[in-house]
């Protein structure tokens, strides 16, 4: 199609789309009047171009004012400001009583202890309550534009009866924008990049977008893996959003490569063992529905394929687990106005807010054709949850306070924020069934200390407590044969995303499994929000001030917090570099010592408010004297000083990396950070930092040449603590001409390299005839091997969770238990450095204990087994920390913070 022709298809369309219905959906036989257009608000037509976030919302808002079928609930802000918005319609008499209607509808949602025929009452009362949320992903730019399409269009039409059905049966919310900064960026850009005409070629610049791209949120999150891990402002907005209405259909919609066609559900394997017989069958439902919708208007689609239901963090499985019939739509995307595709058709942005539309409004139309149905689903799937949290063997998780009472403590509330039951037990209590997290060996008797965080099973929200506490969940097994055997043909594996999150492992908690409920005091764990820096339980020193010091015990992320905490305020603090003890306490390395002397008189004051602010256990000191151990003014007592911290920025660093690094140390544990261009660092002042952060991401020779590398390795002898997280970071310390790690990637074990040797089989009768051994030899030839590829790399771990073994003995292991759990992701295996060379901080596991969850090729985990995780090398005055995998997996891996925290803290002091 040329140019010329592409341009006034897109423009018809456009307009055709603003002032009535979509394309090939029959027009309603009326429109409210009165009722703004979008183009009556921003200027230009409904699907002519990507809205902002501030187009969107003033429609939201104006769609609100002039509509009584509409409401505006703001419910939350994104990092850089901007609103996020639901838009509730429905017919003005359900408005008009809508929070009525949200706790009746909650009352569903828990429906323990139900009179007689409740339940059924509110079935057969109740609108059921379709929630539809578009753009998570900031560059899904057609998502955005349907959302506002379908709020016009049941704001306006008039006499339609699959409007008037919605309206009279049903609550629509309708998140139009969930990620409005990476929006904003994607749209700006686009339209930076826009010429006289849309440019539809596959190369054009609007289609290649600058580090970091409009995907992700202001931090470099995926939004789309964050509903458990709630590390994000906009995330947290919506799970509380997400409890105020309760939804029965919960849609995610978003793109996808612009080849591609439309995808709705039922999803692809591997399948949450958690999701009921009864979302399945109204996954199929709305997937038929959906399917006749799209074949009257020719609209290609596939199901089952590609999108799976199985880590619990998505928009759709979160829900999912909550008791919704959570789906994800996505469509092929045109990421600009046009784009021609490998077919030779040609894809438009009117295009893409069509197809989203028409599943949107057949969602919809679903739901309230079936309203009492998908409300008695609901309410049966909550009440299931509780039931079947009173069967099987396990009927409660326990979280114990120790070793890190705060860490314990986080994670207790960031269940609880969710909706999951939570209660703390008041005293130890002594309970007959107790074992192993995981553990299918029998109970026994056991103590639970005062502390513990006990979550039941037979809550509502049970199979989501279960889905994210369980030390395993199993994929199908026909799916993961199916998997090993692609992967030995290399055609590639379907495997979406990760297959492990307990959060206990990645908490670093302990936590306990009960065969029958415990009958003790306890307090429920109330949360109206969550702390983002570290907080948690301590004991605040007493008011009357220390003579000499104040001690911090290692062992707590607390530790670190407070560490950073007095040196923002230009406290002067030591870190013990071996332990010591104090009467009958041992503190352990990494324990901090802050002097009275040589501090400002307000160091009393900033240290209680420190502890009190993280939770950190602090011992007030009248002497230096030590029973055993370094003493305070030992060589082996390091001053440490607030680091200047430089994070390379831009390509070609992982945004997620880049982003999960600064998040960690800046919002979590209050440590500034300066970001760098990657390709500014050659040039750079680095004597200006003391810690440089090479992010994962892809090969660092594209943008350091040798000049930088010189500059690089020239300011680590100087002093400086360069630490890089794995992928393309790490690798390029290993390359020639660069040299900072004394260590390799290494390739496969049992490549197709050694096969020009075959073995010969030998022949029975060669044994008594030379002849005929010489007539007879027969070779072997092993086919199988023959055919593998030589030199490769060994296969990328599809996200299990491992076990690393700590060296706490030494500074990035500082208060760390002897083993950590990690998520592995990556393919790189190193290794381990010579001892005249470095120290292997964190080795993974022997190979019998290396697997904690989740799955991983066998192969894999016998070559990975004692290979290193953490690498710490000197050079001259400075050194490297080198980890083979990002320790910040999502930003929610906290079991590992100490590690990284912990490289960028006491890095320039040891």
């Amino acid at each position: 199609m040329r140019r010329s022709a592409a341009l006034t298809a897109v423009l018809l369309h456009a307009t055709a789309l603003a002032q009535g219905p979509l394309t090939g959906l029959a027009e309603a036989p009326g429109r409210v009047p009165d009722v703004p257009t979008l183009e009556s608000i921003t200027g230009f037509a409904l699907g002519s171009e990507p809205t902002t976030h501030a187009e969107t919302a003033a429609y939201v808002r104006a769609l609100a004012a002039a509509s009584p079928r509409a409401v505006h609930v703001p419910y939350g802000r994104s990092w850089e400001g901007r609103s996020l918005d639901l838009l509730v319609i429905s017919a003005p008499r359900h408005l008009a009583r809508l929070d009525e209607i949200r706790k009746a509808t909650a009352r569903l949602a828990d429906p323990r202890g139900a009179a007689d025929g409740e339940i059924d009452a509110l079935c057969a009362e109740l609108p059921a309550t379709s929630w539809l949320a578009y753009s998570v992903h900031g560059d899904e730019a057609s998502t955005t534009d349907a959302a506002l399409w379908l709020a016009w269009h049941l704001c306006t039409a008039d006499g339609d009866p699959v409007v008037d059905r919605i309206l009279d049966q049903s609550i629509v919310v309708i998140d139009p924008l969930q990620n409005p900064d990476g929006r904003d960026r994607f749209v700006h850009h686009a339209r930076q990049t826009r010429g006289r005409w849309p440019d539809p070629s596959p190369d054009a610049a609007v289609r290649d977008q600058p580090w970091p791209g409009g995907r992700s949120n202001h931090a470099l999150c995926d939004m789309n893996r964050d509903w458990f891990g709630l590390t994000q402002p906009e995330t947290r907005a919506r799970v509380r959003a997400f409890q105020d209405f309760w939804p029965q259909l919960f849609v995610d919609v978003h793109e996808m490569g612009t080849n591609s066609t439309y995808y709705f559900g039922p999803p692809a394997l591997p399948h949450n063992p958690e999701v009921t017989e009864g979302q399945h069958a109204w996954l199929e439902r709305y997937g038929r529905e959906n399917a006749r919708w799209f074949d009257e208007r020719g609209f290609d689609y596939f199901t089952r394929e590609l999108f799976d239901l199985f880590y619990p963090g998505y928009g759709d499985s979160w829900p999912t687990f909550q008791g919704a019939v959570a789906m994800t739509y996505e469509v092929a995307s045109a990421r600009g106005l046009a784009v021609d595709r490998e077919d030779g058709t040609q894809l438009t942005f009117p295009d893409t807010v069509t197809q989203h539309a028409v599943a949107s409004l057949a969602s919809c139309a679903t739901t309230a054709a079936n309203r009492e149905a998908v409300l008695r689903r609901f309410a049966a799937d909550r009440q299931g949850a509780v039931d079947a949290g009173r069967e099987g063997s396990t009927r409660e998780f326990v979280l114990l306070p120790s070793p890190d009472p705060g860490r314990a403590r986080r994670l207790a509330e960031r269940l609880a924020f969710q909706g999951i039951e939570v209660r703390r037990l008041d005293a130890d209590h002594e309970h007959p069934a107790v074992r192993a997290h995981g553990a299918t060996t029998e109970s026994g008797a056991g103590t639970l200390p005062a502390g513990s965080y006990l979550i039941r099973l037979d809550q509502p929200s049970g199979r989501l407590a279960r889905v994210l506490l369980s030390r395993h969940q199993d994929m199908d097994p026909d799916f993961v044969a199916e998997q090993v055997e692609r992967q030995k043909d290399r055609r590639g594996t379907e495997i979406y995303d990760v297959t492990a999150w307990s959060v206990p492992l990645l908490y670093g908690v302990e936590c306990r499994e009960t065969d029958s409920f415990t009958t003790a005091a306890t307090t429920p764990v109330a949360v109206t929000g969550l702390d983002e820096p570290v907080a948690g339980t301590g004991a605040a020193p007493a008011d009357a001030n220390a003579r000499v010091a104040y001690v911090v015990p290692s062992g707590r992320n607390a530790t670190a917090a407070v560490l950073a905490d007095l040196l923002r305020r230009g406290h002067r603090v030591l870190c013990a570099g071996e332990s010591f003890r104090i009467g009958e306490r041992t503190c352990p390395p990494g324990s901090l010592v802050v002097k009275v002397d040589g501090n400002a008189p307000t160091v009393h004051d900033d240290v209680r408010a420190a502890a009190a602010a993280h939770g950190a256990e602090v011992l007030p000191r009248d002497t230096s004297w030590v029973d055993d151990g370094v003493h305070f003014g030992s060589n082996r007592v390091r001053s440490v000083r607030a680091p200047r911290v430089a994070v390379a920025w831009d390509r070609p660093t992982s945004p997620y990396s880049a982003g999960a690094a600064r998040y960690v140390l800046e919002e979590r544990y209050g440590i500034p950070v300066s970001v760098v261009r990657t390709a500014r660092l050659g040039r750079a002042e680095l004597e200006r930092f003391d810690v440089l952060v090479l992010p994962d991401g892809s090969s660092y020779a594209s943008q350091l040449g040798a000049g930088a590398a010189d500059a690089i390795r020239a300011w680590v002898r100087r002093g400086g603590t360069l630490v890089t997280l794995g992928g393309g970071a790490t690798r390029w310390l290993t390359e020639d001409g660069v040299e900072l790690l004394a260590s390799a990637p290494e390739k496969r074990n049992g490549g197709g390299k050694d096969t020009a040797e075959p073995e010969r089989a030998e022949d029975p009768e060669a044994k008594s005839d030379p002849d005929a051994k010489k007539a007879h030899d027969v070779v072997a030839f092993d086919y199988e091997r023959a055919i593998e590829p030589e030199d490769e790399d060994p296969f990328a771990t599809p996200g299990a969770i491992l076990a690393v073994q700590v060296d706490a003995g030494h500074f990035v292991g500082f208060g760390l238990p002897g083993t950590v759990h990690v998520v592995s992701t990556d393919r790189d295996i190193y290794a381990p450095v010579k001892l005249d060379r470095g120290r292997n901080v964190g080795v993974f596991a022997p190979r019998d204990t290396l697997l904690q969850s989740g799955f991983a090729w066998e192969e894999k985990l016998d070559q990975l087994a004692q290979k290193p995780f953490v690498v710490h090398q000197p050079h001259g005055d400075g050194h490297v920390v080198a980890f083979a995998e990002d320790p910040n997996f999502r930003g929610f891996s906290e079991g590992t913070d100490l590690l990284w925290v912990n490289a960028v803290l006491l890095g320039p002091a040891f």
